[in-house]
């Protein structure tokens, strides 16, 4: 949804001049007496104009000159951005220690509840058995923290056998009313941070108002990632057919790749860590197009992003559909359900496919799916807990099952899903298919 501004100046509409006069005055005297009362006329609007129309109320005095002002703010700001400052940001740190970060993975990825394209990167150390809280997550430009919220004390999923860090963090951080950060999964806080918020429980989240500079410790983590993600107020995402599905989740439509937020040395030495080796090295999420297979889907009737959060006893991602390239390599196309025999699932399209080009015409449309897992170059397996640049999704597994779709009109999806079947055992829908909008 577009970002508007609302700071036009309302002027004071005037009466016409009063030019009524006796039918004994002469015609030259009219002209002037018209002359005067229209020279008059304008001088005053002038004057109401300076005085009244481009004079700020009070509030508009006290409030920030953000363009989210009142009645245009986008969904985001709404709820992230009250009291934040207009100021110019410049982002001069790396989120870790240049030494101690090993890797960024890009945006997009999609792995268990993460079903569309992830509006976060992952970022980690270079030690996958390090020890908790062994390296500091830095501020990248200076800021505010917001918020601090401790996540659930249970894995939120569909994986079994997740564990959950003793103690994790969501922090919300204003940097000025166009760049916000929303780091994830930090471990212990720094004590800036400790000091002002204390100890959360669970699922506790505590406002705050904690002034740091780029380079300043907000927390640790150790032997996992940690989520960014880099939001640009000014910047909406045009690859969403439609922005309101994703209110849930605001930020979504603003977020953008870390790498365009650098310039200089620093942005060179941060885009080398990509496990991207193709533009853009940040990554992508929004991959929609208008009558295209191409994109996110949402099953009928659970709202994308928008739904009740107790849908499907907390699984709001069961109606979600993704069908889009690789987040590493493009040339790879991922299936990302939220339903797949009752969970979520990834899977990477056996062969080449490209779903930008199917649409209504082609009719239906059945794709064999395999396992999604990584290989290293030259090597048959890839750790994903030591990724590497160039690893590709690996067309060596065996089929998992099949996906049927086909585009229809109006931005709508006939889907249905053939678990442990070839393409060959598939002939067409049944009962079972499902709609999905968009």
């Amino acid at each position: 949804m577009d970002l508007q501004k609302n700071n036009e100046n309302q002027t004071q509409g005037m009466p016409e001049p009063h030019t009524e006069q006796s039918h004994k005055l002469s015609r030259n005297k009219k002209i002037a007496i018209i002359a005067t009362a229209a020279i008059a006329a304008i001088a005053l609007a002038v004057g109401l104009y300076f005085i009244f129309g481009n004079k700020p109320s009070e509030q508009q005095q006290n409030q920030q000159p953000s363009e989210e002002s009142t009645g245009a703010q986008s969904a985001f700001m709404q709820q992230y951005g009250q009291g934040c400052k207009e100021k110019d940001v410049a982002f001069t740190s790396a989120p870790m220690k240049l030494d101690e970060l090993s890797y960024i993975r890009p945006l997009g990825a999609v792995a268990d509840g993460h079903v569309t394209p992830t509006d976060h990167v992952y970022i980690g150390g270079p030690n996958p058995d390090a020890a908790d809280n062994s390296y500091a997550v830095l501020m990248p430009a200076d800021g505010t923290i917001t918020s601090v919220a401790a996540m659930p004390a249970q894995y939120i999923g569909d994986r079994s056998g997740q564990q959950v860090a003793p103690e994790d963090h969501r922090i919300v951080i204003s940097h000025s009313c166009r760049y916000f950060s929303i780091y994830i999964h930090i471990h212990k806080l720094g004590d800036k941070l400790t000091a002002a918020v204390g100890k959360l429980q669970p699922n506790e989240n505590k406002q705050a108002n904690i002034e740091l500079k780029a380079g300043d410790v907000v927390g640790y983590i150790g032997n996992s990632t940690f989520d960014w993600t880099p939001i640009d107020t000014k910047t909406t995402l045009k690859g969403f057919i439609t922005p309101s599905r994703y209110e849930g989740e605001p930020w979504k439509i603003h977020t953008v790749s870390p790498f365009d937020l650098y310039t200089g040395d620093l942005k060179s030495k941060l885009e080398a860590k990509s496990l991207r080796s193709v533009a853009p090295l940040g990554g992508k999420i929004d991959y929609d197009q208008p009558g295209k297979l191409i994109g996110n889907w949402f099953r009928e009737g659970t709202g994308g992003y928008t739904g009740p959060s107790g849908n499907n006893g907390g699984r709001y991602w069961d109606g979600h559909l993704s069908i889009a390239p690789d987040y590493i390599d493009p040339a790879s196309t991922i299936v990302s359900t939220g339903s797949w025999a009752g969970s979520a699932k990834q899977f990477v399209v056996k062969g080449k496919a490209d779903p930008a080009n199917i649409s209504e015409q082609n009719g239906p449309v059945k794709y064999e799916l395999l396992k999604l897992n990584y290989e290293k170059p030259n090597s048959p397996r890839g750790d994903m807990r030591k990724p590497a640049k160039g690893m590709v999704p690996s067309q060596n597994n065996p089929v998992e099952g099949t996906i049927m779709v086909q585009v229809m009109p109006g931005e709508k999806l006939k889907v249905e899903t053939f678990p442990g079947k070839t393409a060959g055992q598939v002939s067409g829908f049944t009962s079972a298919a499902q709609m999905y909008e968009r």
